[in-house]
């Protein structure tokens, strides 16, 4: 869902050349959200998960975040590639990808991955 909205929200922006780079971009972030991004809950400490998307459009450029409910953010970093590795290479692919990316830590413990595509 997120990879389709991302792709439909950058197209009726008439940004439809990033919108395939985004989209791969999101989907990173949203699969390394759901695997790293928060603690597994507990029957004795249930806690309330946060996932969300934010695209942003500013003049010269387009935001894409994704923030998780991570209490304590681990700064994403690339995995060690190796040739027979079928995993960890998300990041490597949206350094290549964006402009931009980094993390940044928001309100109530949660963190924010985000990367910033130029479309001027």
């Amino acid at each position: 869902m997120a990879r389709r909205l991302t792709r439909n929200t950058l197209r009726a922006w008439g940004l439809a050349p990033l919108a395939e780079d985004a989209e791969i971009i999101v989907g990173e972030f949203v699969a390394n959200a759901v695997t790293h991004g928060a603690p597994p809950a507990r029957e004795d400490a249930p806690h309330r998960e946060v996932l969300s998307l934010h695209l942003i459009r500013q003049p010269t450029e387009v935001i894409c975040a994704v923030l998780d409910s991570s209490k304590i953010p681990p700064a994403p970093t690339p995995g060690p590639l190796g040739a027979e590795q079928e995993a960890g290479r998300g990041l490597d692919t949206v350094s290549m990808l964006s402009n931009a990316w980094g993390w940044s830590p928001v309100a109530a413990g949660c963190k924010a991955v985000w990367a910033i595509l130029f479309c001027v």
